[in-house]
Parts: structure tokens; C-alpha cells; sequence
């Protein structure tokens, strides 16, 4: 299946809508967010659904979800709007813009957006429901647990650990061999 509902209907909905339109198979076929959240009724002239009627308007067996909204709450406004799709019977699906360096296959869970110029090392792994923004480098045997956000220009260097739930900071770096624990917010620089 090709076709893709983005849930949020904000401005990262709307920069992932734009990557995926330029850079992906996915079609978009609209946007869904919460009904107390929505402020318009199309976006890019594709329908705002509520995500309360997600099931009626956009089937499950015909449409793919991908979770594009920020860091709020620690993340768990996406976390909890991804977990609650996939108890809905949803597929999920990950965009890796074509411009991320990794030689070999990359180890990513479901739900992940990886944006342009992300260098990935082969034996990193990144888990469900993570955004890595553009510019970050996460390094060798390094773990990115689920539900975390790294903003621009990171650096993770090897054999680190980032616990769920884990906001990283513009050009933020975080040193060889360190475990950070989960639902923490690391700042920018």
C-alpha cells in the first residue's frame, strides 16, 4: 500500500507533507489530528480529518499512517497518537529521505522520520516513532530508543545510549559511551 494519511496537521505535517510529495512513493491522501486541534478543514487541498473518525474516513486496509508532529509533552503526544493508531489495526510506515548516509540496510523501527543529510552508522539502531531533523550523526552501536526527537545537527557518538521518550537540542552532543536515561530533554548546544 502506497497511500498514507499524516497524522498532526501543524507545521511539521506540513514539511513532512512536502517531503513526501518530493521525495517518496507515499501518496498523501490527507492529514488527521484530534478534533479539539484542528484550526482548518484542508491542508495542501487534501481533507483534516479528526483522528475520533480516522477509521470511517480513511480505512485501515487502504491507508498507511505516518505520525509527523514535534516534541510536545516530551513526545508523548505522538507517542500516544501512534500507540492509539496501532491498537486500531494500522500500519505505520517510516520516511528516510533518500539523502541519509548508511552504507547497509538501515536498522529503524516503524513511525520513524529521518530527515536529509542524516549519517546513520551501519550498527546504530533506531527505534519506533523517532525523528532525527536534518543534519545528525548517530554513531556506531549507538541506540536511539523509541519515541525520541533529535533536532538538527546532533551528534551521538558510538556505543551511547538514548533512553525513550528523549528530547535532543539543536547542535547538541553527546559523548562516546553514555547511557541517558529515558524522558529527558537534553538542550540546544
Amino acid at each position: 500500500m502506497k497511500n498514507l494519511v499524516i497524522i498532526g496537521a501543524g507545521k511539521i505535517a506540513e514539511e513532512i507533507y512536502l517531503y513526501l510529495k518530493g521525495d517518496s512513493d507515499y501518496i498523501v491522501a490527507g492529514f488527521s489530528a484530534e478534533k479539539s486541534f484542528i484550526n482548518k478543514e484542508s491542508l495542501f487541498g487534501l481533507p483534516v480529518v479528526s483522528f475520533e473518525s480516522l477509521t470511517e474516513t480513511f480505512p485501515k486496509d487502504n491507508f498507511n499512517l505516518l505520525t509527523a508532529m514535534g516534541y510536545q509533552d516530551v513526545n508523548r503526544l505522538r507517542t500516544r497518537l501512534y500507540l492509539e493508531g496501532k491498537s486500531l489495526g494500522y500500519n505505520f510506515v517510516s520516511y528516510v529521505s533518500s539523502s541519509v548516509k548508511n552504507i547497509n540496510d538501515l536498522q529503524i523501527g516503524e513511525n520513524c522520520i529521518v530527515l536529509e543529510n542524516n549519517t546513520i552508522n551501519n550498527t546504530a539502531k533506531i527505534g519506533n516513532n523517532v525523528v532525527l531533523w536534518c543534519g545528525n550523526h548517530v554513531g556506531h552501536h549507538s541506540i536511539v530508543e523509541d519515541n525520541c526527537f533529535l533536532a538538527g545537527g546532533c551528534a551521538v557518538s558510538g556505543i551511547t545510549e538514548i533512553g525513550k521518550n528523549t528530547f535532543v537540542g539543536v547542535n547538541a552532543t553527546i559523548g562516546h559511551q553514555l547511557r541517558i536515561g529515558e524522558n529527558n530533554i537534553i538542550g540546544a548546544g
